[in-house]
């Protein structure tokens, strides 16, 4: 009794040093309390979260994968909680890893793992453990799940998505649907009208209608207040094309509120929030107390930057929040929503054929759907090295289906010497390396005429250009974001013009340069016109120069974008106007 009282005091003082952040005297309180019961799963868990709370990550491993602590499942999910409290993700997926080995038959382990790989990038790695969480449990949809995006995500496209139609929940369940809806777009067998009756399918089924009852009325004279709504406010095409947009935008008669869905804090995020007149946090509400959040804010003007993409809030916005509610940038279809009224297109990207599929009616900005905003510092445009042409696709692997690898093979077959470089986050896992090398050895293209590499810090990904000549676009999901960096860095980019949007981001960007004699009607055109522009490489290499005065004046001029996307809401809010009968801006 008086051993055991003994004991319980030290776990006492080793807990209260902790509390009062004396962690490295805890820890070696703890220490020896463990040395006396290694198999004490509690003391293992306070032990891993002084670790994790003073920085050791990897002492908080050794300290937790031992099969005491896997014995208790209580514990062990509140250290699992634990390292992802503390932001140690690699940490966590290795412990996960420990476990699952421990016991191949544990199902939730093998999930659990699955889905932190498939978060932390490694899809091989996720294919692996899915596969195995699969073939314990066949009738559960979730691994099989994981097992078909991390598929799509290391580039065996037709497989993944093949796997994931084969889901029971692909179509009756509301999320595992919205999953689809992003994912078809990569399918290189499905055609524009078909992804749009899919949509519009989707948004009958689940999406709510719009509540009844009119717009608030308004005070002739005011500004419209116009709500830019995104889950990522500071990352991917928001940072890169809305920035150089709101800060051209007109504010005598427009006042502009980012709302962050997400409750996103970037530095990036922390740099648009200076771009608006208003920052909104609208992160972690449900449906309900965001419906009445936004109304609150008593827009005139709903932009939806996020459509049927991840963490976005759509089935709120079908339910209406403003009078008028308009669809732009990081979605590249119709919503489908009967709410949102407006879908801003341009004439290369949404044309009459592709406008038609859309339930939104389409308005197109003349001088293109996007306005780049080219890095805020200075980075040197020229070509470093010679010698054979180097292409390049810094697109995610997702976009590389057979019928893509099959051109860029025949691409390397028809240029002696040429190189393909590759990067693109899941490419940082070694296993996928291979996995993509191994798909080009079958097309006859060795590893020394490849170079593969994960994803880079930006101004380093910009640098990486420098060592390019040509960039190939994939089909039919097109690139945005990496062909407008390619441009500024110099680097044409040659792209087929598909029949979808998807299809068509780097026509419409040629076309915006007047350099539609990079973009191919077919496979044979695309193959054709990157072997002639190996022929012309040191003709490219002393124009890279001029490429980005081109795109500096053609692709990155906010005040006209911005002009044009002023008058643009005030025409569609005139109408809204009119039809509602409430006051004019």
């Amino acid at each position: 009794m008086v051993a055991r009282d003994a004991f319980g005091l030290r776990l006492r003082e080793a807990t209260a040093l902790a509390d009062r952040g004396e962690l490295h005297a805890a820890i070696a309180r703890l220490d020896a309390l463990l040395h006396e019961r290694p198999h004490a799963a509690v003391l293992r868990q306070l032990l891993a979260r002084c670790h994790l709370r003073a920085g050791e990550r990897d002492a908080a491993v050794a300290v937790a994968a031992h099969p005491a602590l896997f014995a208790d499942r209580e514990v062990l999910s509140a250290v699992v909680a634990d390292f992802a409290a503390a932001g140690a993700w690699q940490e966590r997926a290795r412990l996960l890893e420990t476990v699952a080995r421990h016991d191949p038959g544990d199902y939730e382990a093998a999930l659990a793992l699955a889905a932190s790989l498939h978060a932390l990038g490694c899809p091989s790695a996720a294919l692996h453990w899915a596969t195995q969480a699969a073939a314990l449990r066949p009738a559960e949809p979730m691994p099989r799940a994981i097992a078909a995006t991390a598929l799509i995500d290391r580039g065996d496209v037709e497989a993944g998505l093949a796997a994931y139609r084969a889901l029971p929940a692909a179509q009756d369940d509301a999320e595992h649907a919205a999953r689809h809806l992003v994912l078809m777009h990569y399918d290189p067998a499905l055609e524009a009208d078909a992804m749009s009756a899919c949509i519009r399918d989707f948004a009958r089924r689940f999406l709510p209608q719009p509540d009844p009852g009119a717009p608030r009325a308004r005070t002739a004279g005011q500004r419209l207040r116009i709500g830019w709504a995104s889950p990522r406010p500071g990352d991917g095409p928001v940072a890169t094309f809305l920035s150089g947009l709101l800060r051209a935008f007109d504010r005598e008669h427009h006042e502009h509120l980012l709302v962050d869905l997400a409750g996103t804090d970037t530095r990036a995020a922390r740099a648009m929030l200076r771009e608006g007149d208003t920052w909104v946090d609208a992160s972690g509400l449900d449906d309900a107390a965001l419906l009445a959040r936004l109304r609150a804010l008593q827009l005139d003007v709903l932009v939806d930057l996020a459509g049927h993409s991840t963490a976005n809030r759509l089935r709120v916005l079908a339910r209406r929040v403003a009078p008028l509610q308009l669809a732009w940038l990081d979605w590249f279809d119709t919503t489908g929503a009967a709410a949102i009224d407006v879908f801003v297109g341009d004439p290369w990207l949404t044309p009459p054929d592709v406008a038609a599929g859309f339930s939104e009616t389409v308005a197109q900005l003349p001088s293109g759907r996007f306005c780049y905003t080219p890095p805020g510092y200075a980075i040197d445009v020229d070509r470093v090295g010679g010698g054979a042409v180097v292409f390049a696709s810094f697109n995610r692997l997702a976009k590389l289906n057979d019928h893509v690898l099959d051109a860029w093979a025949r691409i390397l077959h028809g240029c002696a010497g040429s190189r393909l470089v590759l990067r693109a986050r899941h490419l940082g896992e070694a296993a996928t390396r291979a996995h993509v090398a191994s798909r080009f050895a079958a097309r006859g293209i060795g590893a020394a005429r490849l170079e593969l590499g994960g994803s880079l810090a930006y101004r380093e990904l910009l640098e990486a250009y420098r060592g390019v000549d040509v960039a190939l676009d994939p089909f039919p999901f097109s690139g945005c974001t990496t062909s407008c960096d390619a441009l500024w860095m110099g680097c044409p980019v040659v792209t087929l013009a598909g029949r979808s949007y998807v299809g068509r981001q780097g026509a419409s960007l040629m076309h915006r340069l007047d350099a539609a004699d990079w973009i191919a009607a077919d496979v044979d055109g695309y193959v054709a016109r990157a072997v002639r522009a190996a022929a012309e490489v040191e003709a490219l290499r002393a124009a890279r120069g001029t490429l980005r005065r081109c795109v500096l004046a053609k692709l990155c001029d906010a005040r006209t974008q911005a002009d044009e996307f002023a008058r643009l809401v005030q025409e569609q809010w005139q109408r809204v106007a009119a039809r509602n009968r409430f006051g004019h801006p």
